[in-house]
């Protein structure tokens, strides 16, 4: 069988990672979690002003594509 192919480098990488994770005191994982968060919001907060961005630049597109046909009918 080939179980050893799959399973001896799934154990290396989680014994890694736990030791990696047992060297970390509490206050550097809080440090860590903070660090990700922050830059996660950041790409939320970008995500969402572009495409409110782009809706709002729509919808300023149409708004003076509608009033540039009727600029001839104005009396000024």
């Amino acid at each position: 069988m080939h179980m050893d192919k799959y399973t001896s480098p799934i154990s290396y990488f989680w014994g890694v990672t736990c030791s990696m994770f047992g060297v970390l005191s509490l206050n550097d994982i809080a440090i860590i979690i903070g660090i990700i968060i922050s830059i996660a919001t950041f790409i939320i907060n970008w995500i969402y002003k572009r495409r409110d961005f782009n809706h709002k630049k729509k919808l300023r597109e149409q708004y003076y594509a509608k009033h540039e046909k009727n600029s001839d009918d104005c009396d000024l």
